[in-house]
């Protein structure tokens, strides 16, 4: 969906048990940030998102 609606996105997998103790944020499994900023942990359909980048 970002890469369709020419919006930059970077997927940042955690692989190991020290990368997710020390990312910053408590819930590993998912996370979404814009500009360093912590913005949810709830998982984006293609609807969701768009409507989260576009405000």
């Amino acid at each position: 969906t970002a890469k369709k609606n020419n919006i930059p996105f970077k997927a940042i997998k955690i692989q190991s048990r020290d990368e997710a103790q020390n990312a910053p944020t408590p819930i590993t499994n998912y996370a979404l940030f814009h500009d360093g900023e912590y913005i949810t942990n709830e998982q984006m359909n293609d609807k969701k998102f768009l409507k989260l980048v576009n405000g």
